[in-house]
């Protein structure tokens, strides 16, 4: 049985036990593309799939036909013709006897939602959460491998940057110069836009690169990720520039301690507040409770933030099989910050790390 006959009798499951009779997954501009891609290893900008217990439909426009005709095994392919959307959608519904349809909430629109409803007559339309996405968080050795060589790629691009830094090149110079070794190095592309943060701007965990020049004596914060075969990387390294001061190696080795009691915790079984909290408490300890504000990590594979949450506000439960993030961070407003992530896959007894990029002491470059 092939990968994505698996996943379709997986999803029929869920279906069964939310007691519904078809599920819609409606992907129009890539809104829902990683979860057609998992049920069908389709990557096109338009594409839907209607699954009953009994049959499952694959429809896409004239743009693609030929390509799903060859990507898309297992499913009956069908083409769109003229303006497509609900009104087709609830045609088909009505001939294959649907009484309740569930619909994918994260990745429907409202609008649509309604235009649906006002189409389907007598069928019960239910919004349902995350119903693939939550499928999509056990992966699978080969999903795992793509993620390794994503990661793999990901290293090598660290390994490179780090030799372009130097005073004077801006932070905006240092992500062009990984976007171009993602796209001349077997990436197929960037998982997500590069944060390069120097001096206080490591300090602000979501930043975008400026036209800033970097100083000697400043945190340079690189948080970046590579795609292979559509699987993401997600990996960040704090080093200094120049020389390191006693205070960034202080701060850095609270942070690399927190980030290894975390991994050294990390197992099946535990729930997301679990799976926090010793990197919390590490830092707490350290008197930095407050500058830690973020979770401990989030799950990784198609999308760069997929479940489960690491977090204390999580309600997640890990699995073995689970691929998540393990970044703790002090950020210090004025000052600067430090995260260190790497990628882990959870196991029944523990985890194993997949990233190789070197974190036992604050690089200096």
């Amino acid at each position: 049985m092939n990968v994505y006959r698996v996943r379709l009798e997986r999803l029929r499951d869920r279906l069964r036990a939310e007691k519904l009779d078809a599920f819609l997954l409606f992907n129009v501009e890539g809104s829902d593309r990683p979860n057609l891609y998992y049920m069908t290893g389709f990557w096109g900008s338009y594409g839907l799939l209607i699954i009953t217990q009994e049959h499952q439909l694959f429809a896409t426009d004239s743009r693609y036909m030929e390509r799903a005709k060859s990507d898309v095994e297992d499913y009956k392919v069908i083409e769109v013709k003229g303006r497509g959307g609900a009104p087709w959608i609830a045609a088909r519904c009505k001939r294959l006897g649907v009484r309740k349809l569930g619909v994918n909430a994260p990745t429907t629109s409202v609008a649509f939602f309604h235009q649906l409803r006002d189409k389907l007559d007598r069928i019960r339309l239910k919004s349902v959460e995350g119903i693939i996405e939550q499928l999509r968080t056990v992966k699978a050795e080969t999903e795992i491998s793509k993620i390794a060589k994503a990661i793999a790629l990901t290293d090598r691009a660290f390994e490179f940057i780090l030799g372009k830094v130097k005073p004077g090149v801006t932070e905006r110079q240092l992500a062009w110069e990984i976007e171009k070794y993602a796209r001349t190095h077997g990436a197929e592309a960037l998982a997500f836009s590069s944060i390069v943060a120097a001096g206080a701007a490591s300090a602000l965990p979501h930043y975008e690169p400026q036209d800033r020049p970097i100083e000697a004596g400043n945190f340079l914060l690189f948080d970046m990720g590579l795609k292979a075969d559509r699987y993401c990387a997600d990996l960040t390294r704090t080093v200094v520039v120049g020389r390191a001061n006693s205070e960034q190696k202080k701060i850095y080795n609270i942070v690399l301690e927190a980030q290894l009691r975390a991994i050294e915790n990390l197992r099946a079984g535990l729930t997301s507040k679990q799976a926090d909290a010793p990197a919390r408490e590490v830092i707490k300890s350290a008197g930095y409770g407050k500058n830690f504000g973020h979770g401990t990590g989030h799950g990784l594979g198609l999308e760069v933030h997929e479940g489960p949450r690491l977090s204390r506000f999580g309600k997640d439960k890990l699995r073995a099989g689970n691929v998540v993030t393990i970044e703790p961070g002090i950020y210090l407003p004025g000052w600067g910050g430090v995260r260190i992530e790497d990628v882990a896959v959870v196991e029944e007894k523990g985890c194993r790390v997949l990233t190789g990029t070197p974190k036992k002491r604050l690089i200096e470059v």
